[in-house]
C-alpha cells in the first residue's frame, strides 16, 4: 500500500475511534487493508476507503475496527495492579457498596474479549465472601470491535489466556469444557454484561456519577493526547466522588486531567476521582530533572565537563535554570522555549534535551520525545534518569521491543541517579520500589511486542 493511502487509513482509524497508529504499524495496517479490499471486492484500496468512509460504510467500518485493533488479552494481566484491586480497591468500594446498600458498579472500558471483566467480577466476588460483605457486583465490559465482544459473550476460552491466569482462579470460577477449553462459571458471567462503546464517539454507557471503579488498561497507548483528554474527561464523569480509575502501568493522567490524584497501592497505582475544587492539577508522574547544579557531570552540563557552581553559571544553563522553573509552573510553552534556546547556546546541554523530551512527553507528542532523549543518552549513556523517560516515551511510541530494553537499562542506572532526581521521580517512591517497576515494564512491553508480531504474522 502507497503511502498516502496508508496516511488516509490512519487518520480514518483516528477519526472513529481514536486509534493514533504510528507508521511502524504500517504493514499491520497494509496487511489488515489489503484483506478488506479483497474480501468486499473493492477495485482498490482507495476506492475501498472511500465507500468504508461513506454514509453505506458503516458495516464495513466496523469489520475493519475489529481487524485493526488487536484483541489479546489474558486474565489477571499485570499482578502489581490484580493485587492492588485484590487487597485495597476492591475491599474498600464493596464496603462501602454494602454499608449504602447497593451493588458495587464497576466499568472495564476496551475489554476486548472479556478476560479483563470477567476477571474483575471473580476478584469482587472473592473479596466480598472473604470480607462477609452483602454489596453484589456489577460489571459492564465495552469495546468498539464486535468481533471481541461475541468472544467475550460466549466466555469460553483456550490457550495462553486461561494459561496465564491464576491457577486457583481458573479451578475455582472456570469450568472445563468437552473439547478441553474453559467457561466462565455461571455465577461469574451473571455479573457481567457486555455492550459496544466507542470511548470517542459515544456517550457515556452507565449514568453519571454512579461508577465506582474504571479499569481501562493499555487503550489510551493507543490515543493522541486529546483523545485521551476526552475519553479520561468522559471517566470523571462517570465515576462518584472517591472512586476509583485504573489505567495501564506505562499509562498517566500527567497533565491530561485534574480530577483525580495519584496514589500508590502496594507495588501499582491507580487514580482516585476528586470532589469539584479538590486539585487545581493533577499530581506529576514525570517530574522534571534536578536544577542544573545538582546533576553530576555529563547530565546538566556539557558532556565531560563538571557542572558550574553558581557564581559562574554560563548563559544556556542560566536558561535551562529558567525553563525548568516555567515547567514546575506548568508552563510548558515556556519550558520548551527555554530548552530550545539552552541548546541554541550549548547543544551539548544534557539537562535540556531532558527537559526537551519531558515537555513533549506531557504535551502527547511521544516521537519527539524520543528524538531529544536519545540525544541525551547520546551524550550522557549513563544517565538513568534519561533512560526512564525513553523507556516511556518508546513504549507510548508502540516501539515495544526497544522498550523494553530501556526499562531494563533504566532499571541498572536508576540506583546511581543522584538523590535529588530520585526524590522528584514519582514522588519520592524507594528506589527498590522505581527499579522494580522499571522490570516489571520490560516485561509488558515484552509481552507487547510478542503480541504485535503474532498480530503481524497473522495479516
Amino acid at each position: 500500500m502507497s503511502a498516502p493511502v496508508l496516511a488516509r487509513l490512519r487518520a480514518l482509524l483516528s477519526a472513529e475511534a481514536g486509534l493514533a497508529f504510528d507508521e511502524s504499524r504500517d504493514p499491520a495496517l497494509s496487511a489488515v487493508l489489503a484483506r478488506r479490499v479483497a474480501a468486499t471486492g473493492s477495485s482498490d484500496a482507495t476506492s475501498y476507503l472511500r465507500t468504508v468512509a461513506g454514509p453505506a460504510g458503516a458495516e464495513e467500518l466496523q469489520r475493519l475496527l475489529d481487524e485493526a485493533t488487536i484483541q489479546e488479552t489474558f486474565f489477571h494481566r499485570g499482578e502489581p495492579q490484580i493485587a492492588a484491586l485484590r487487597t485495597r480497591i476492591l475491599p474498600e468500594l464493596l464496603r462501602r457498596a454494602s454499608d449504602a446498600g447497593r451493588d458495587l458498579v464497576v466499568w472495564s472500558a476496551g475489554c476486548s474479549t472479556g478476560e479483563e471483566a470477567y476477571t474483575l467480577a471473580m476478584l469482587a466476588a472473592e473479596v466480598r465472601a472473604a470480607h462477609r460483605l452483602s454489596a453484589r457486583v456489577s460489571v459492564l465490559g465495552t469495546d468498539v470491535s464486535t468481533a471481541a465482544l461475541e468472544v467475550a459473550r460466549a466466555g469460553v476460552y483456550r490457550g495462553r489466556t486461561v494459561e496465564l491466569a491464576e491457577p486457583a482462579a481458573v479451578a475455582r470460577w472456570m469450568e472445563p469444557t468437552a473439547d478441553g477449553a474453559r467457561r466462565v462459571r455461571p455465577e461469574v458471567a451473571a455479573s457481567v454484561r457486555f455492550a459496544r462503546h466507542n470511548l470517542v464517539r459515544d456517550p457515556l454507557p452507565l449514568p453519571a456519577g454512579t461508577v465506582d471503579l474504571v479499569v481501562c488498561r493499555h487503550v489510551t497507548i493507543y490515543f493522541a493526547a486529546p483523545t485521551t483528554r476526552s475519553v479520561v474527561g468522559s471517566f470523571a464523569v462517570a465515576l462518584a466522588p472517591a472512586s476509583w480509575l485504573m489505567l495501564g502501568p506505562t499509562e498517566s493522567l500527567w497533565q491530561v486531567s485534574d480530577a483525580f490524584t495519584l496514589e500508590a497501592v502496594g507495588r501499582a497505582f491507580a487514580y482516585r476521582s476528586v470532589a469539584a475544587g479538590g486539585l487545581s492539577r493533577a499530581p506529576r508522574v514525570l517530574p522534571a530533572p534536578a536544577s542544573p547544579a545538582a546533576r553530576p557531570a555529563g547530565t546538566g552540563a556539557r558532556r565531560g565537563q563538571a557542572p558550574s557552581t553558581p557564581a559562574a553559571v554560563p548563559a544556556p544553563a542560566a536558561t535551562l535554570a529558567r525553563a525548568q522553573a516555567a515547567f514546575d509552573a506548568g508552563d510548558y510553552p515556556s519550558a520548551a522555549a527555554g530548552a530550545r534556546a539552552a541548546l541554541a547556546g550549548d547543544g551539548e546541554l544534557v539537562g535540556a534535551w531532558v527537559l526537551a523530551g519531558l515537555v513533549a512527553l506531557n504535551a502527547g507528542d511521544a516521537p519527539a520525545a524520543v528524538t531529544a532523549l536519545s540525544k541525551a543518552l547520546y551524550l550522557a549513556p549513563q544517565d538513568g534518569y534519561a533512560r526512564f523517560l525513553s523507556a516511556v516515551a518508546l513504549s507510548r511510541c508502540g516501539r515495544h521491543r526497544q522498550a523494553a530494553a530501556a526499562f531494563g537499562a533504566a532499571a541498572a542506572a536508576i540506583p546511581a541517579l543522584p538523590a535529588a532526581d530520585l526524590a522528584r521521580m514519582l514522588d519520592g517512591a524507594p528506589v527498590a520500589e522505581l527499579v522494580q517497576w522499571c522490570l516489571e515494564q520490560a516485561d509488558e512491553s515484552t509481552m507487547a511486542a510478542q503480541q504485535v508480531e503474532r498480530a503481524g504474522r497473522a495479516s
